[in-house]
């Protein structure tokens, strides 16, 4: 596994470790992994944030992200 690094922070995304640049945002991760933003919902630590509040995370060392596509359907 990658070292962390200063500037970096190791977080853990759907259970798979992954670096990246400290205080970045949340939403620029989900970009990155081929999200839209407002298409997915996000638990970060064990708490389920709102829209406005992904919006706002800033990634820190050592967060558990949990990613869920939102799927409409009956």
């Amino acid at each position: 596994m990658p070292e962390v690094r200063p500037g970096s922070a190791a977080v853990v995304v759907n259970g798979a470790r992954q670096l990246v640049v400290e205080g970045q945002p949340l939403t620029d991760l989900l970009v990155g992994l081929g999200l839209r933003p407002g298409s997915v919902v996000v638990e970060r630590n064990g708490e389920a944030l709102t829209p406005s509040e992904a919006s706002t995370v800033r990634l820190a060392d050592g967060d558990v992200l949990e990613i869920v596509r939102a799927v409409a359907g009956g």
